[in-house]
């Protein structure tokens, strides 16, 4: 009896009560700063957008634009040099923050991260708002546990992933999206432990965002366009080709984005970093003066799109290449922003081309065009981040397509399989891995050979080795267990780990987090970063 009470004491101490209070705290939180962000960043894009257009009614006004531009460049640069962690893509950086490859400053990063993406925002430059949400949730999240949690730091990425999903949840408006988002895109496995965070969080983030929608008078959702058309079985083939077209596009922004990074990272390295940023602005600054389809984070574009507004094919191409290019070098130079709401505008294009060429040839009826454009929408989606599962949810919550579920899920499959036959890395991870090798080039890698003993009431025990987020390039050996028969660790059961890491003290620690403090020290071996066994990868 009392080993059951001791259990349940267990469990609800180093398990619920976390868990879900500090889930729940965190998610809160979340919703509460995407809400003001999204307000700030509605404002700013009008702002722009409204500058821009009377610019191209009066030219007169151009070098003055372009001098506002290049300030916004230097003020942007300075953000990021007083914290680079908020350089590119949000949701690359956190995978990598959450998966324990690169660390980072959890205030600094909330709040540069804001005034930084609302810089973007206000210069034009083609990257979305939903990238910050989720990097800035996950900066709630490590900041939820060293305010409350301090002694529990075990907890520290589960609460982060939590913090991650919430921000996409509030960005977005997709809440089971986003918690699929946390399995498939930065654990790429299930756990039930990164769920119930994951879940809890979001759920909190997306009533949170709805009750000051409700308060404020604003609409939380990100698209307001419904779909009353259903699309007959008949003509799922077309389907199929957006999907193939669609992955086609996904190989090619991925083989694009290698380009580029050897061209800015490569052979511009030396190019300073300010003279980059400022690059980027004026010449987003120029592409603005010509048209708003090449600037802003896409989202206007797509509306327009749905909305069946008129656009030659040969411009919606110029809008796919131009677009791609300006929003790659401004990710690799690394100006904040996101790539989600862009890559979804890629996605929209691909599928009006589709659409427009088969309504054009009369084997397509015209009211199924706006269909044609989600399923390139979710396609896309799927195929540049592997992630079909996040893209079906997302088009059905986001997007209305739950009535046009087949068509939406065939587009989607095609796409994933396009690229999986290609044997390409997705997007998301080729940036992740560039992300990573720049954070530890040029460090020493040291490799942990060691024995550790699972502590009494530390996080470990009662869970098994799935539900565990150790640190990365981890490979537990052996486990000498006081139960053979038993799955769950148990204290006093001896692990043999071997891993390799750049932050030898930080990796130390966090197993102390996971098993409990140890007797004694481990002493590290240091092998040569080129040594192919044991090297982090470099670019």
């Amino acid at each position: 009896m009392r080993i059951m009470e001791k259990k349940h004491h267990l469990n609800l101490k180093n398990t619920l009560f976390p868990c879900i209070f500090l889930s729940v705290i965190c998610g809160g939180f979340t919703g509460i700063l995407i809400f003001g962000f999204k307000f700030l960043a509605s404002r700013v894009i009008e702002f722009s957008m409204s500058t821009y257009a009377f610019v191209r009614e009066n030219p007169s006004y151009l070098p003055l634009l372009l001098f506002a531009v290049g300030l916004l460049s230097c003020a942007s640069y300075l953000l990021i040099k007083y914290e680079p962690d908020c350089k590119g893509g949000g949701i690359p950086t956190v995978v990598a923050f959450i998966r324990g490859f690169i660390t980072f400053k959890w205030v600094a990063s909330a709040f540069v991260l804001l005034f930084s993406a609302l810089l973007t925002f206000l210069g034009g430059v083609p990257l979305g708002n939903e990238g910050p949400s989720v990097q800035m949730g996950c900066a709630v999240g490590r900041g939820t546990v060293n305010l409350f949690s301090k002694n529990n730091k075990a907890w520290d990425k589960y609460i982060m992933t939590g913090g991650a999903c919430a921000g996409f949840a509030s960005v977005t408006g997709a809440p089971i999206s986003a918690m699929l988002f946390a399995i498939e895109e930065i654990h790429h496995r299930f756990s039930p432990l990164i769920f119930m965070a994951a879940s809890t969080a979001t759920l909190t983030a997306s009533v949170v965002m709805r009750v000051l929608g409700v308060i404020f008078g604003r609409d939380v959702s990100l698209f307001h366009f419904e779909i009353n058309e259903i699309m007959p079985i008949r003509y799922v083939w077309a389907t199929i080709i957006v999907g193939v077209i669609t992955g086609l596009v996904a190989v090619g922004y991925t083989a694009l984005y290698r380009i580029l990074d050897k061209i800015v990272n490569g052979k511009l390295k030396k190019t300073p970093l300010v003279l980059k940023f400022v690059s980027v602005f004026v010449i987003v600054a120029l592409l603005g003066f010509l048209s708003d389809g090449f600037i802003g984070t896409g989202h206007d574009l797509i509306d327009l799109i749905i909305e069946n507004h008129y656009f030659p094919w040969f411009v919606l191409l110029l809008y796919l290449l131009v677009r791609a290019v300006m929003l790659l070098v401004a990710n690799q130079t690394g100006i904040t922003g996101g790539l989600f709401v862009p890559s979804l505008c890629f996605g929209a294009i691909v599928g009006e081309l589709v659409a427009k060429l088969l309504i054009i040839c009369g084997i397509l009826p015209e009211q199924y065009r706006v269909i044609m454009v989600i399923v390139g929408m979710a396609s896309f989606l799927s195929a540049a981040s592997r992630i079909p599962l996040v893209a079906v949810m997302f088009s059905v919550e986001a997007l209305s397509a739950l009535s046009n579920i087949v068509p939406v899920a065939v587009g989607v499959a095609f796409s994933y399989l396009v690229v999986e036959l290609t044997g390409i890395k997705d997007f998301s991870e080729t940036v992740v891995e560039r992300k990573i090798a720049r954070s530890n080039r040029n460090k020493p890698v040291y490799v942990g050979d060691v024995h550790m003993t699972v502590k009494e009431n530390s996080f470990a025990v009662g869970k098994e080795v799935k539900d565990i987020l150790w640190p990365p390039h981890l490979v537990i050996t052996s486990v000498y267990r006081k139960v053979i028969d038993e799955t769950l660790f148990q204290s006093g059961d001896v692990l043999h780990l071997r891993y390799k890491t750049a932050a030898p003290d930080d990796t130390y620690k966090v197993l102390e987090a996971l098993l409990g403090n140890q007797d004694s020290g481990i002493e590290m071996t240091c092998k040569l970063s080129s040594d192919e066994h044991y090297n982090i990868l470099e670019v």
